[in-house]
């Protein structure tokens, strides 16, 4: 597997942050992507619901309050610019979801994420296989996390 420098811009999901701080078996990758945003190679953007989809699936893992804390101060460390939910955004998020989500699909916060990416026209930084096989259906362009 032979790694790319991901240069410009670029919307990044939350598993980038998450394998980042987590340090789980993409940490390689996503050190990558940050070392890019931390040298200025990379203007990385994320949809104003990473947040919420951050703190959502670490508290159903049971993890307490504080290092959830702990988790959305480490990614407000990295440099990004967190771009806001309008109702396009919203609209758009919706009808992908109603189209493609589900279980093994596309998940309901990743639906405003790609919606995010579509309406700014950013490409999109994930490791979904979903997203990543169905970006071209989905309107967007994905980058496999996993080749970076």
């Amino acid at each position: 597997m032979s790694s790319r420098e991901v240069e410009g811009e670029a919307l990044l999901d939350a598993d980038v942050f998450i394998s980042y701080i987590k340090g789980d078996e993409m940490v390689d990758h996503s050190e990558r992507v940050i070392d890019g945003i931390m040298s200025g190679r990379l203007e990385a953007h994320i949809s104003s619901m990473l947040f919420d989809d951050v703190i959502t699936g670490l508290r159903s893992k049971g993890m307490e309050i504080s290092e959830v804390i702990n988790v959305i101060l480490a990614i407000a460390s990295i440099n990004h610019t967190s771009l806001p939910v309008t109702s396009a955004i919203a609209v758009n998020a919706l009808m992908l979801y109603e189209r493609y989500g589900g279980a093994r699909r596309l998940h309901y916060f990743d639906a405003f994420h790609v919606a995010t990416a579509k309406i700014n026209g950013l490409s999109m930084i994930t490791s979904d296989k979903y997203i990543i096989e169905h970006q071209k259906e989905l309107g967007i362009k994905a980058i496999d996390l996993r080749t970076q």
